[in-house]
């Protein structure tokens, strides 16, 4: 059981080995195990006992019966169990600026350990920071660390074991069929930041490769994906954007021709689902297998032209600039070879001269 004000464990607990793990988060542009991605090699974080709103502080021992704080106490070398009193005035509490510090790789305690025990109680009521099972690290965008039992860590062990061997078994089923890959891999792509891009018409040796990867690496995402009862229809909204036939505009999508349709991926979904929606789904599905035969039809054209003539602008843009900048050199070349020219004449002119005063020097000496 678990106390709901606190999210820890009720009894009086000096047995078991539990570890205060750090929960790492993969950000926007630093992968997980980057330096910076959770703590600094060498920096430490501080915890102390929080308070309430009313400015009272949480009681570590709040969930310990009167004779076990006795014992605490008495471990702890003090006179009794009153002086583990939240309510002892500042300057004579126990609780007052005790403080747990754990640095980037976290902590291992041995509840048997009196000093253990007394780290282990005051981050369970960081309720903020520290999340009380490794399960719940995600719950709040704050945890920065989780309490782990180690009997609970084997458990999770083999969880994530079982995990894995049932996300092989289901790639097995999908294996051999280059649709079913190709399917996966644009939902994977349509809502992973880190999925790639299908290249056009992917083998069957990619497609394996690249879908053995994340089944290997997030064998979890791997599933939730392949027994998502909405596969077929995220799969066929890809493909569509990829050809064409669906407008992206950042977290909106529209279906080309029909402006009623534009909604985020979630009410994409279900506008394609709806029944009443149906034609446009099935007409969806006979467009992108025309382009997976390499046919051509009438609107992707149309739907692309907007882009290829913002392109060709781009180009034409760009091609003028290029010629203004080579007519600009041009003139400044044919400016330097005038002022060469010059150049040339003045210093004929001036070794002329030269000759000149020369012949006259001589003369006046003679």
């Amino acid at each position: 059981m678990v106390d709901n004000l606190t999210r820890r464990r009720k009894g009086y607990i000096r047995t078991g080995i539990v570890k205060v793990l750090p929960v790492r988060r993969t950000g926007d542009w630093l992968p997980e195990n980057a330096d910076s991605a959770f703590m600094n090699t060498g920096a430490k974080v501080e915890y102390v006992v929080p308070r309430m709103r009313s400015g009272q502080l949480i009681d570590p021992l709040g969930d310990v019966k009167e004779e076990d704080r006795a014992v605490i106490a008495k471990q702890l070398g003090l006179k009794d169990y009153n002086e583990l009193n939240i309510n002892v005035e500042e300057k004579k509490n126990y609780w007052i600026n005790k403080a747990v510090i754990i640095d980037r790789d976290g902590l291992y305690l041995n509840l048997a350990n009196i000093a253990d025990y007394i780290t282990y109680k005051i981050l369970e009521v960081n309720l903020e920071m520290i999340a009380p099972t490794w399960e719940e690290r995600y719950n709040k965008g704050t945890y920065k660390f989780a309490l782990v039992f180690e009997d609970e860590e084997s458990k999770l062990k083999n969880i994530k074991i079982d995990t894995k061997k049932e996300a092989y078994m289901m790639f097995g089923k999908i294996d051999g069929s280059v649709k079913k890959l190709s399917d996966f891999m644009w939902i994977y792509y349509l809502t992973n930041k880190d999925g790639k891009r299908l290249p056009n018409n992917p083998s069957l040796d990619y497609l394996r490769a690249e879908t053995g990867r994340i089944v290997e690496e997030k064998p979890g995402e791997f599933l939730s994906i392949v027994t998502d009862p909405l596969f077929e229809t995220k799969a066929l909204i890809q493909k569509a954007v990829n050809n064409g036939l669906i407008q992206r505009n950042g977290s909106f999508f529209t279906i080309f021709g029909e402006e009623s349709s534009k909604n985020s991926l979630e009410g994409l979904i279900q506008y394609l689902l709806d029944e009443r929606n149906n034609n446009i789904r099935i007409s969806l599905i006979g467009r992108i297998e025309q382009v997976e035969r390499g046919e051509v039809f009438p609107g992707v054209a149309e739907l692309n032209k907007p882009a290829v003539e913002t392109v060709n602008k781009e180009k034409e843009d760009e091609n003028k600039s290029l010629l203004e900048k080579i007519d600009s050199i041009a003139k400044a070349n044919e400016q330097l070879l005038k002022e060469n020219e010059e150049l040339k004449k003045q210093f004929a002119k001036s070794k002329k001269t030269d000759k000149t005063n020369k012949g006259t020097k001589t003369k006046k000496t003679e």
